[in-house]
């Protein structure tokens, strides 16, 4: 008789390690679950999350004068959303206005155009195919008003969902705002001394130079609207003082491009009027953009975090690609609030001697 082979038993802590995975495994797939299902709730109190910590700094300013803190709180939310709603009412009007001038004007610029071609270059064009395709725009608009009409439900039905948006990330920043000792003691209830500690400290720093940075950039966005302005008016720009409010705002909340961006409205303002005086306000807002970047912005931020360019572009693009627009605008104060906790938690060293290192130590 042929003896088996001896198998030797599965240890006893397979089976319950292998359980183990599976339930680890389970629990994450139903976490994801949760997530994408409540991923709009995530999302405002995201934003509502990083409101609260940019508004800060003007709260406790003014709950060290003896405010409560839930008044000061009230105090200045209503007083963004003043300033955001009076940027939309002057700037909806201008779009509107701007943009039906330059329709207008369009046939005019063009045949301005083939006159001064055909004089200089010694050609024979001619616009008369453009002329009529602008003439029937109204008829065109016409031809497809019911279909217009009919995406008006879906655009009332956007404008009633930005309403609720809106809302709630107030709803919930104001809470996070005003309630924000008591949740930082929640927090802190669960870790040691130590760990307090530095958490607090790695918290006042964070809002300390996100803080910083975004009045910083509103101050140069105020200084940039005010030069704007009055070279818009001097140009003689219909409705400088949206547009300035328009280009202050773009020019230093979206980094780098933010100039260019900003400046396509007022020049088409300026092109609706004549096309000189587009190029004039181009030449104006650049000139006055190269006297920000070495003038102006270096005394105004010689105390506030900067951010290096290609940290800018890169967090603007993530932003984007992550929240559309709302990300590509919130990008650069969350990543000062990203990099002001990254210089507290982070230990430097002193760097060592090295060939190799010294095109470093000099920039």
């Amino acid at each position: 008789m042929v003896a088996l082979p001896n198998r030797k038993r599965p240890p006893d802590w397979l089976a319950r390690a292998v359980w183990i995975v599976v339930g680890v495994l389970l629990l994450a797939v139903v976490a994801l679950w949760i997530t994408y299902q409540i991923r709009t709730l995530l999302y405002f109190v995201f934003l509502a999350l990083f409101l609260a910590v940019a508004l800060e700094p003007a709260v406790q300013a003014l709950v060290k004068r003896n405010w409560r803190r839930r008044v000061a709180a009230a105090v200045v939310f209503a007083a963004s959303g003043v300033l955001f709603a009076g940027f939309l009412f002057l700037l909806v009007p201008v779009l509107v206005t701007q943009g039906t001038m330059l329709i207008e004007n369009l046939p005019g610029y063009a045949e301005s155009l083939t006159t001064w071609a055909n004089a200089t270059f010694g050609l024979e064009l001619s616009v008369p195919e453009i002329g009529a395709d602008f003439s029937d725009l109204g008829s065109l608009i016409e031809q497809y008003g019911s279909q217009v009409a009919g995406g008006l439900l879906a655009v009332g039905n956007t404008v009633f969902g930005l309403i609720f948006q809106l809302a709630s990330v107030t709803l919930f920043g104001y809470y996070l705002l005003a309630e924000g000792p008591t949740w930082r003691r929640l927090l802190l209830s669960t870790l040691s001394a130590k760990r307090q500690e530095r958490a607090l400290s790695t918290w006042d720093t964070a809002v300390e130079k996100t803080g910083q940075y975004v009045y910083s950039r509103a101050l140069l966005a105020i200084v940039c609207a005010f030069f704007t302005w009055g070279a818009l008016a001097i140009i003689g720009v219909p409705s400088p003082l949206p547009l300035a409010v328009w280009m202050g705002v773009i020019s230093q909340f979206i980094p780098v491009v933010g100039t260019y961006l900003g400046l396509v409205l007022p020049a088409i303002a300026g092109m609706a009027v004549s096309p000189i005086k587009g190029l004039w306000v181009v030449v104006a807002l650049i000139g006055y953009q190269q006297l920000e970047n070495y003038l102006i912005a270096p005394r105004i931020t010689s105390r506030t975090m900067s951010i290096h360019p290609a940290v800018s572009i890169g967090a603007v693009i993530a932003g984007a690609s992550l929240l559309g627009g709302v990300g590509a605008i919130l990008a650069l104060p969350l990543t000062a609030t990203i990099q002001a906790v990254i210089s507290t938690v982070i230990s430097r060293h002193d760097v060592i001697e090295s060939e190799s290192l010294e095109d470093l130590e000099t920039v």
